[in-house]
């Protein structure tokens, strides 16, 4: 009877108690990060131009809206070196202070990008007045990106190999083994400039050509984190 008893009680106990290996301690395990860091030119300009519509009947502000737009992407779309597209499109309530709906906006978008900027700022300034500007940014095309991440990985690996160098020898250890790697790139996203600036101003007014047009730079960083194992070198 004792023995079935016994029998019963350990078949009952969790799978994981027999399951778990005996722990490996980790002695001599340090972690690092370096990073890599580069000011790369921006080399492409977004635009977003918009059209709003505001009345009682949101069928007909649609109507109006998709013709404008649409009359704006076939002028753009014939324009060399400019990638257009639609962008947001919102069909919004408006409330009385009875919170009863009274009307409705319709706000349709179109985004214009091109390395060119100013063939792009021209664009957005022959679109206007029917269109009008939502923001610009300058931002880096993907092929900049990668290129600048390329050239940033050789150097930030070298930084993380004579950093675990530098602890090894200050802790009197002959060298160490690489545990694991880990390797991100970093960059921020460029903020849309909210006014109305110079070069689509004069094109919009006809007030000649439009001044030259500096992007600035976009920090691109490349980040390479991991740990060693200090000890002989292998």
């Amino acid at each position: 009877m004792l023995t079935r008893v016994a029998a019963v009680t350990l078949l009952s106990l969790p799978l994981a108690v027999f399951a778990q290996p005996n722990p490996q301690p980790f002695f001599n395990v340090v972690t690092l990060e370096t990073s890599a860091t580069s000011e790369v030119a921006s080399d492409t300009l977004t635009v977003t131009l918009f059209t709003e519509e505001q009345g009682p009947d949101p069928a007909q502000l649609a109507a109006r809206a998709n013709t404008r737009l649409e009359q704006a992407l076939a002028t753009a779309k014939s324009e060399t070196g400019v990638e257009a597209h639609s962008g947001t499109y919102q069909t919004t309530p408006l409330y009385d202070r009875a919170s009863q709906i009274t009307g409705w906006r319709v706000r349709a978008e179109l985004v214009l990008e091109g390395r060119d900027f100013k063939t792009v700022s021209a664009l957005a300034g022959k679109l206007q007045p029917a269109m009008k500007l939502a923001g610009m940014s300058f931002t880096l095309s993907r092929t900049a990106r990668e290129k600048a991440e390329a050239s940033l990985l050789s150097d930030a690996l070298r930084k993380f190999q004579a950093k675990a160098d530098a602890i090894a020898k200050t802790l009197g250890f002959p060298g160490y083994t690489l545990g694991q790697i880990a390797v991100r790139s970093e960059g921020p996203v460029a903020p849309p400039i909210a006014y109305r600036s110079m070069a689509v101003a004069q094109m919009a007014d006809g007030g000649g050509p439009p001044p030259p047009m500096e992007g600035g730079k976009n920090s691109v960083t490349v980040v390479v984190s991991g740990s060693v194992v200090l000890g002989p070198a292998k």
